[in-house]
């Protein structure tokens, strides 16, 4: 489960089926594999809605990449103050 709050930018995502979706206004997102591939994505404002098939594995290919972006940013928080503990 992977969560993204309050992100003021626009991450779009081209779904084969249903269309264009701003990922920025996930609010909770769940991937399963078995025994169907599927993405339900709890939206800001609480509503739910489940994709299948290569809309979720194109959903999954998305969120993974906007994720690498807001870690790589310059300037991001948690890397600038993350602790190493040994």
């Amino acid at each position: 489960m992977h969560t993204i709050i309050n992100t003021p930018s626009v991450f779009s995502c081209k779904l084969p089926a249903a269309g264009w979706i701003n990922l920025a206004q996930i609010r909770q997102i769940q991937f399963e594999d078995l025994p169907s591939r599927t993405a339900v994505v709890t939206w800001h404002n609480g509503d739910k809605q489940t994709f299948f098939g290569e809309d979720a594995a194109s959903l999954l290919a998305a969120w993974e990449e906007a994720v690498t972006l807001l870690t790589e940013r310059p300037g991001n928080h948690r890397l600038k103050n993350r602790r190493v503990f040994s």
